[in-house]
Formats: structure tokens, sequence, C-alpha cells
């Protein structure tokens, strides 16, 4: 498994070496970089298919360039991002919370957490590519297997997903083809999205009631997002609310591929 460093301090940048060939000197078979900007990371990236990636928010001058960086993984590749930074939690974490990153470290990082983290990482990388291999078919053509009821599983095609909405405990798929839900039990609309992401790398989680399939948006006016609404004749749409919160509205147009 190999393991992208995107850190501009050389201090911590050697720890992080360090401590991941101390700890991982079978499961990590290289260590890329460390780099220190988003365009050799891109490059990088291209050419040496990393499993996973520690990344810094800021690099040098350019204050984002951690969080430019997770949204073209989380399009092109989506495999697992640990953030590390010693930013404010108002400029670290909440900034990158909702570009869904395996974890979030902050700096100076404490080894044992670091190690377990990666180890995690690992884990989830690894049985992404089983359950992919283990599919004839696209994992975007794969399906969901869902508890319905006692004893009863249920099968949704995702590529036919419109919507997950949250109801409590209970989460409720709307799919092109059935008129009605298919409800199914859940431990939160968040940890199902996070336990599928690989699956679900399509789709956006608007906030703890939504999930919807990007490709399924039909428009976005007056600050909602339109989407097809096979449940009701008179109403052929679900308008979902935006989030007031800038950055939710900026990385929803920038998975659109929208950048005005």
């Amino acid at each position: 498994m190999k393991l992208l460093i995107v850190e501009d301090d050389p201090f911590i940048s050697d720890d992080l070496k360090f401590e991941i060939k101390e700890r991982f000197p079978n499961d990590i078979s290289e260590i890329i970089g460390p780099t220190t900007s988003y365009s050799e990371a891109v490059s990088l990236i291209y050419s040496s298919s990393p499993d996973l990636v520690l990344l810094d928010i800021s690099l040098g001058d350019d204050k984002d360039a951690g969080i430019k960086l997770a949204h073209f993984i989380n399009q092109q590749i989506c495999i697992p991002i640990i953030f590390l930074s010693g930013l404010p939690n108002e400029l670290g974490f909440d900034r990158v919370k909702f570009l869904c990153p395996f974890d979030f470290i902050h700096k100076p990082f404490n080894p044992d957490l670091l190690a377990e983290k990666i180890e995690l990482a690992m884990i989830y990388q690894s049985q992404k590519k089983l359950t992919e291999n283990g599919n004839s078919n696209n994992v975007a053509n794969s399906k969901l297997l869902v508890t319905t009821g006692f004893n009863e599983k249920t099968t949704i095609p995702i590529s036919e997903l419109i919507l997950l909405e949250a109801d409590d405990k209970v989460i409720k798929a709307f799919t092109l083809n059935n008129i009605k839900s298919t409800n199914f039990i859940s431990s939160g609309l968040k940890n199902y999205y996070l336990d599928n992401l690989f699956k679900l790398k399509d789709f956006f989680r608007l906030n703890r009631k939504y999930v919807f399939n990007l490709n399924m948006v039909h428009m976005i006016k007056d600050n909602h997002i339109f989407l097809p609404n096979p449940t009701n004749k008179t109403d052929k749409y679900f308008q979902l609310p935006i989030p007031k919160n800038g950055d939710v509205k900026k990385l929803l147009y920038t998975r659109l591929g929208y950048n005005n």
C-alpha cells in the first residue's frame, strides 16, 4: 500500500516518514513525497497512484491548497484523506469537515493516534478494493444492501438512487423507478454515508438530513437543489434548500463542476 505525504514543514515531514516506516515496515510499501504544493501533489497522484493521503491544509502561501487537493481527490480517485493541521478549529476542522475526510489530526501530532488512523484507513482501503474487485460491474453500477425489516434485506441500485433522507434512525431511499421510498434502518445518515463513501462517490452530503446523487441534479434555483421526484405526480421535483454555510455551497458547486 502506498501513502502520499503533502506537507510543507520539513521537520514534520521527517517525523511522519520516520513514524510510518517504524510502525508499518511491511504494510506501507512506499512513502510518496513529501510534496509541498498542489500541482506537484496532483502530478504524483497521477504518476504514483497512492492508496491514502496525509494532507496539510495550508501549503506555503497557498492557504487553500489542501482544500483544493481534497476536492480533486474526491472527484477523481476517492481515496482516504487524513488531514493534519495546526490551525484553530474554525480555520481547520470546520473548513474541511464537509469534504468528508477519513479523519483529522491536530498538530503537533500524537504518533500513537496517527498510527491508529493510518491503520484504519488501510483497512478501509483494503476492503474497498476487495469490494470493487469482487464486483464484475463498475462500483457506480453496484447496489446497496439494506435492512428493511426483521430478517429482510433489500437491494437498491446506486445508478437509480436519487436521494437519501434521514428520519431519525430510519433512512428513506428514493429511486427513479419507484413511486414509494425504500425505508431502512441505520446508525444515522452521516455514518451510513461514510461507511459507503466509495460506493456513493458521486453523492453529496448536504446536511444531517440529505445525501443526494450529483448526477440527478436538474437545476439550482432560488438557493434550492431540484431533483426528480417520482413519488409526487403534482410536484415533479424534490427541492432541497442549500445551507447558508458558504463552505457547503462552495463545495457543492465545485463538485458540480461550477467554478464561477
